[in-house]
């Protein structure tokens, strides 16, 4: 591989690339891998971020590639010579204006069938060659210098971690373990539950009869949310980001920062029920500003609450499952999430080739949906719509079959909850004018008994956990509060948001 410096392309008029004889690298291997990926940003993904800047050699190469992590994972966008050459401007690498010419060939030279995974592979083997070689030379020389027992026990120690390190990277970190490593975590995590004194191994949700039937949400789990549109699916979903980032604001167990995607509604629309939820205001005259003096200073107190709020969103609409992974995991980095939302996962994208329908389409989306929750090891609870189909039965509480363009929704998901509000069904029948004057006997019997119906469900909440990986399935009850948006649990022991 070494050989392969003379090949290298000329990086300026003058300038050539340094590099020294017995340090292993391909530059060929860093230019085929970097053009492919110029060429057709699907190739990045195929690396699965196993591959880092500071595995290649040239440092421009480095450059150039970070520019693609910045540019595809935190922007979700296209990575390509302009707009790499603009995310490198004003850099060192630009201060001879050969970066663009450079990327250029690269990208005119790229192999159309590259094998990605083949080439990281050459490129990260010759990283771990140098730093092999590195080690190699430095132990020789505290070797040499080593005069007493100690000395070289403490370098035979530091000597096994440099070389673990080394094994883990650039390579996907494995995931097997022994019954040891596992009967440990497994007995870990049961004491922590005891310890807590609330069953709860993972995230908490915020009500505490759902908590005692999943044990929280837990890491690297998928959860689906079903229901059809105005059951509140949406308002759910911020009342469980809203109580785990509270949690965590106030120093709370089974709690984290939380990131929410929401490609329906703006961050100020979702601020704004956050808010109302906070306050105790309803959310209507929240938006309007038809709010009395006192209430103004609710809405403010309740502000100056939530503004370190440990809660991230981005409201991007038509957000691919490949942008939303890479986002992800820049949430993780610079935030530490603990918890993923998603609202909701119709709403997403996967461009696909080929002639495929929209079920094979969401079906890679719940699987890279899944794929985010076992990458970052937290748990993902994504909305999904439910088909029509509900709506015409007698019997309108929702079902796992439901679950629209299903594909491998039910198979993916580790959970599956479906929102059901008798309320919603029973006023949609009773209708805006009940039209009792006009009805005869019959119909008047029929919008009494209706109206009774609704006076005994009003606000009450079926929260079905339809399946559970882990554990028994139920329904779990709470209440809503239409006014502003907020769930609570039905016993009264508790409440999504306590402030």
């Amino acid at each position: 591989m070494a050989g392969e410096a003379a090949r290298v392309t000329k990086l300026g008029s003058d300038a050539q690339l340094s590099h020294t004889e017995t340090a292993p690298h391909s530059v060929q291997a860093e230019q085929a891998l970097i053009g492919a990926i110029l060429v057709n940003n699907r190739f990045y993904d195929e690396l699965e971020g196993r591959l880092k800047p500071e595995h290649f050699y040239v440092p421009m190469h480095a450059a150039v590639f970070e520019a693609i992590e910045t540019i595809i994972d935190q922007r979700g966008g296209d990575a390509n010579p302009i707009t790499i050459a603009e995310r490198l401007r004003g850099s060192p690498f630009d201060a001879d204006k050969a970066l663009f010419p450079h990327l250029s060939r690269m990208f005119e030279n790229a192999a159309l069938t590259a094998d990605a995974k083949s080439l990281a592979e050459v490129i990260i083997t010759a990283f771990r060659q140098r730093q092999l070689m590195g080690l190699a030379e430095n132990l020789h020389k505290e070797a040499r210098a080593a005069s007493k027992p100690e000395d070289v026990e403490g370098m035979l120690e530091a000597v096994g971690s440099e070389v673990f390190r080394l094994t883990e990277a650039g390579g996907s970190k494995s995931t097997a373990r022994g019954m040891r490593e596992n009967l440990i975590a497994v007995i870990e995590q049961a004491a922590a539950a005891k310890q807590s004194g609330t069953g709860i191994t993972g995230i908490t949700s915020g009500f505490l009869d759902l908590d005692k039937l999943l044990g929280g949400f837990q890491k690297s789990d998928l959860i689906i949310l079903g229901a059809r549109p105005s059951m509140g699916k949406t308002s759910l979903l911020v009342n469980i980001a809203q109580a785990v980032a509270m949690r965590h604001l106030t120093k709370q167990p089974n709690c984290g920062p939380v990131g929410v995607f929401s490609l329906e509604m703006s961050s100020e629309q979702l601020t704004q029920r956050i808010l109302s939820n906070a306050s105790k205001i309803n959310a209507q005259q929240l938006g309007s500003g038809q709010i009395s003096d006192s209430e103004m200073m609710r809405v403010m107190k309740a502000a100056n609450d939530l503004h370190t709020l440990p809660l991230v969103i981005d409201d991007t609409p038509g957000l691919s499952i490949a942008a939303l992974r890479g986002r992800a995991r820049q949430m993780k980095r610079q935030h530490g999430i603990g918890l993923i939302v998603v609202d909701y996962l119709q709403l997403l994208t996967c461009p696909l080739k080929g002639d495929f329908n929209r079920v094979q389409e969401i079906s890679q989306i719940s699987q890279g949906l899944k794929l985010v929750a076992r990458e970052l090891n937290v748990p993902v609870i994504a909305a999904s719509q439910l088909s029509r189909q509900v709506d015409s039965r007698d019997n309108k509480r929702p079902l796992l079959s439901d679950l629209r363009d299903s594909g491998t929704i039910e198979q993916d998901a580790d959970v599956v909850l479906m929102l059901y509000r008798a309320e919603y069904y029973l006023s949609r029948a009773l209708g805006a004018d009940d039209g009792a004057s006009a009805a005869g006997d019959a119909e008047r019997k029929r919008i009494t008994e209706t109206q009774q119906q609704l006076e005994a469900v009003r606000g009450i909440t079926e929260l079905i956990v339809a399946k559970n990986r882990k554990g028994p399935t139920d329904t779990v009850k709470l209440r809503f509060r239409g006014e502003t948006t907020t769930f609570e649990d039905y016993s009264g022991r508790g409440a999504g948001l306590t402030f």
